[in-house]
């Protein structure tokens, strides 16, 4: 789940907005965005639930074909699959977001030239995880007003029975009125249609929309998730959609794996941070132990060679004492090994070092008499002019740091830059 919503942006109906801490604020168009989370209506788009005569692995490819052959589309259109379920040998059900080959490229394309992860979610899917959540068994609808448009989801956590867009005229009394009969409507013709009963309508609510005026004894029971406080142009509104947003997650994405992984990585920077705090007071708590040791040793051999050369001197004919030499070698050993830098330091230098995120494939540390030797290998997936750039950049700031360039190599392909390092940190 998506516990702390700060980067949010949401479009519905053309209209793209930014939500930070409580605030709500209307953008241009997606240029402005350069990272976070959107969840958008995609202009244009359709979702509804329906059977296809194929197996579940070509199902997505029939709705595709039979939504084209309706002509809904001035164009081939591109599939959501939020979910599907196989009925018989040739037969699946699907429930489906269709839109525009052309808008869904436009939004994957800015998707990975934003400077920082994007996660884009369709509002479809946002109302199936919803659902998901909130029905085990029982079929519930999930209803989305927000100024002339309602969304329904009917549907339980294995099962989808129907999906819709209903829209009316203007945002008058009146016509929002219709606009709640049409979706009452849509359920009733979903129970009938099904066999099934639906006992509980789930509102989710945003800062233009109001509430069900249906009275009387439904049926069923309306429920509004919880909702947060947002202000927007000077005035304060309650609505629930932040609070659904927050019950995403990164798998039900639309965006590439690499969004999605580098939005976890991002997530779990903290924890990171706070196993490597741990691991560096184990690290200096171990070195000032062994220092503490190591000095009490010396202490004691040398006291020890002392009275050794003091009885050699009385009694000649004494057995040789014998040496000490594998603890004072010892000593020297962690001595020498003190003045070397640690994996934490050596970690920091290497990210000092590139300025923009590489992937890092090889990193062997290895220590010797003349220091530690680091061989680093991997990529920069990046055009080859800047590529080369962050390259030189890193043996500039590596050798700044002390470090020795033994050996370095760059090459180039059509789809990323490798490059390959042998380091030497002499020891203090």
């Amino acid at each position: 789940m998506l516990a702390a919503v700060n980067r949010l942006y949401l479009e519905l109906d053309g209209r793209l907005y930014a939500y930070d801490k409580g605030g709500l604020n209307e953008l241009v168009d997606l240029s402005e965005i350069t990272g976070g989370l959107l969840v958008s209506d995609f202009p244009g788009s359709i979702s509804r639930v329906m059977e296809v005569e194929t197996g579940p692995k070509f199902a997505d490819v029939m709705a595709r074909r039979r939504i084209e052959e309706e002509g809904e589309f001035d164009q081939a259109p591109s599939i959501i699959a939020h979910w599907l379920r196989k009925r018989a040998k040739n037969r699946t059900d699907i429930f489906v977001t269709a839109l525009p080959y052309s808008t869904y490229e436009q939004y994957l394309d800015h998707s990975c030239e934003c400077e920082e992860p994007l996660l884009i979610y369709c509002l479809y899917g946002l109302l199936h995880e919803v659902i998901k959540r909130k029905a085990k068994k029982r079929p519930v609808a999930v209803v989305f007003q927000h100024g002339r448009v309602a969304d329904l989801v009917v549907g339980h956590r294995k099962r989808i029975y129907f999906a819709n867009r209903a829209m009316a005229f203007d945002e008058s009394q009146e016509q929002i009125q219709n606009l709640w009969d049409m979706v009452l409507s849509d359920i009733r013709a979903t129970e009938a249609e099904n066999k099934i009963t639906v006992d509980r309508v789930i509102y989710l609510s945003w800062i233009d929309s109001v509430p069900p005026p249906w009275s009387g004894d439904l049926g069923f029971q309306l429920l509004t998730m919880p909702e947060e406080v947002v202000d927007f142009n000077g005035n304060t509104y309650r609505c629930s959609l932040i609070t659904a947003v927050r019950q995403l997650h990164p798998g039900c994405s639309i965006s590439g794996g690499a969004d999605k992984w580098a939005y976890r990585a991002k997530s779990a920077i903290f924890g990171l941070n706070l196993v490597l705090l741990m691991a560096s007071i184990i690290a200096f708590g171990g070195y000032f132990y062994f220092s503490q040791r190591a000095a009490t040793l010396q202490t004691k051999y040398l006291k020890m060679k002392h009275e050794v050369d003091s009885l050699s001197n009385m009694r000649p004919s004494a057995q040789p004492v014998p040496g000490y030499g594998d603890i004072l070698s010892f000593i020297k050993r962690l001595e020498r090994a003190s003045r070397l830098p640690g994996y934490k330091e050596l970690v920091n230098d290497i990210t000092d070092a590139w300025g923009q995120p590489v992937t890092v494939e090889t990193l062997n540390s290895t220590y010797g008499k003349d220091g530690m030797v680091e061989e680093l290998r991997g990529y920069i997936d990046a055009p080859f002019a800047a590529a080369y750039k962050v390259y030189q950049r890193a043996l500039l700031v590596l050798s700044k740091k002390g470090y020795e360039i033994e050996d370095s190599s760059f090459s180039t392909s059509i789809k990323e830059s490798r490059f390959s390092l042998k380091l030497l940190k002499r020891q203090r």
